[in-house]
């Protein structure tokens, strides 16, 4: 068997409404799609993560990485996937983020080869013999924005009335908006209900402090990139704020390799590490990741965003050991076509429990159907905006 063709396929969604973080607002919803044709008529299909600049993203798959595979045994996955590492050490994580998609797409392939889903060929599972396993989820991906109170706790109690058992709001936007975010929602949902916060990595050392503390009054569950520039750019500031023992730390969606991660784990590490095989260099270097983190006995609760993305993150957690296996992100918003309309079968959910397709490879196909509808729209997904702090002028 050979790789004969790589192919990128770039769609977006427009969304019903706007959807604002401390990060900036999206208007729409984009995905990366890869696949992987072979001489054989089987092909495999994966996500990269677009880094809000897909374009640069695609070219160094269509350019540089998918032609490094052609002419290749799609089945050989470790020997390609160094193939591509050492081939684009040079361009960092975009390179890292196009890997992934590729990754992805050979492990489908393998799957169908062995009429296997990707799940079981990496030792996961449930024990169960007619459905995939089942994973606890918490909301999050584009719900939750900021906005008005009333409106966020209504939006809060449909996830808590639809069964879901963790919700993630998104901050960033301000510390006392945070406080009283989570503040609101806790009155609102009761104290059953885990609640985490990502604050989109908005804060200073002195805000992050602050707000971490008074986040205890609410049991908050975590909150999630705290410092500005992102963990990758403030690991030993990360471990020393998780050193404090106030409300735990989440991070891990702006690393992306095992090196990373190990140097994160390393210098004080995170209680819930969040890495997104979309952005971690696919499935291949996802489960070495989640080897540093049982080694460090560090959960995962693994990041997500919509569309294929999802299917792919879902058989990663599944195969991860028990041990350390968090909460699965889900969006369970209105409107998604991405979640329901993109690939087929749809996941299947039920009181916050999704169940892992059990098809061979991924165990779902692209509905090539909707693909001419969801062309895509040129433009940020995200409209950021900048930073300002609380004593700045005009703040």
């Amino acid at each position: 068997m050979k790789i004969i063709k790589v192919e990128t396929i770039l769609i977006s969604e427009k969304l019903q409404e706007p959807w604002v973080m401390g990060l900036g607002t999206a208007t729409k919803r984009d995905e990366l799609i890869v696949r992987i044709h072979t001489d054989e008529g089987i092909s495999g299909i994966g996500s990269s993560y677009h880094g809000h600049t897909p374009h640069p993203i695609r070219s160094l798959i269509d350019t540089k990485l998918g032609p490094l595979l052609v002419g290749q045994n799609p089945l050989q996955i470790q020997t390609l996937w160094e193939k591509m590492f050492f081939g684009s050490i040079h361009l960092g994580s975009a390179a890292i983020q196009a890997i992934a998609g590729l990754d992805i797409a050979l492990w489908d392939i393998m799957g169908k080869v062995t009429n296997q889903p990707i799940y079981k060929l990496l030792g996961g599972g449930d024990g169960s013999s007619d459905r995939g396993p089942l994973l606890a989820s918490y909301v999050g991906c584009q719900t939750l924005g900021i906005k008005d109170l009333d409106t966020l706790v209504a939006e809060a109690r449909s996830y808590v009335g639809q069964g879901f058992k963790a919700i993630k709001l998104r901050g960033g936007g301000g510390v006392n908006i945070d406080i009283a975010a989570v503040e609101a929602t806790r009155a609102a949902v009761g104290s059953n209900i885990d609640i985490m916060i990502d604050v989109n990595a908005r804060y200073s050392w002195s805000e992050s402090v602050r707000l971490n503390r008074e986040l205890m009054r609410f049991k908050t569950f975590w909150m999630e990139d705290p410092f500005d520039f992102t963990v990758a750019y403030h690991r030993e500031e990360i471990g020393k704020l998780r050193g404090m023992g106030l409300t735990p730390i989440a991070s891990g969606g702006n690393v992306f390799t095992r090196f990373d991660f190990k140097d994160l784990a390393q210098k004080g590490g995170v209680d819930y590490l969040t890495p997104d095989v979309v952005k971690s260099g696919g499935i291949s270097e996802a489960i070495k990741i989640a080897a540093i983190a049982s080694a460090y006995n560090i959960v995962i609760a693994t990041h997500t965003y919509n569309g294929l993305t999802q299917i792919a993150n879902l058989h990663f957690a599944a195969a991860i050991p028990a041990h350390i296996r968090g909460h699965v992100e889900w969006d369970p918003g209105k409107y998604n076509v991405f979640r329901d309309k993109l690939v087929k079968p749809a996941v299947k959910v039920k009181d916050g429990i999704l169940e892992v397709p059990n098809g061979p490879g991924l165990g779902v196909e692209l509905n090539e159907g909707i693909l001419d509808e969801l062309s895509f729209i040129e433009g940020p997904e995200i409209l950021g905006v900048p930073r300002k702090r609380t004593w700045a002028a005009g703040t």
